[in-house]
């Protein structure tokens, strides 16, 4: 049985793009999460929107990282 080489899903001339685009994004959710916490008042707060904005930014920005991390040629 011979073995055959594993060849990624994403080329890896993308990486940078990758990591850019994701950390740009990320940055930008993570933007409107703290203003909308620092601009919202104390009974007007919907956990729901705040949790989504968190999860987008925290999911985004740790892509942006990791392609990061590939692009600088440290696989993980």
């Amino acid at each position: 049985m011979a073995l055959t080489p594993y060849y990624s899903p994403v080329d890896p001339t993308f990486y940078p793009l990758f990591a850019f685009l994701f950390s740009a994004v990320g940055l930008a959710f993570l933007a409107v999460f703290i203003m909308s916490e620092l601009t919202s008042k104390r009974g007007g707060k919907n956990i729901f929107s705040e949790l989504t904005m968190a999860l987008v930014a925290s999911c985004t920005l740790g892509l942006g990282g990791f392609f990061v991390l590939l692009s600088a040629g440290i696989y993980v």
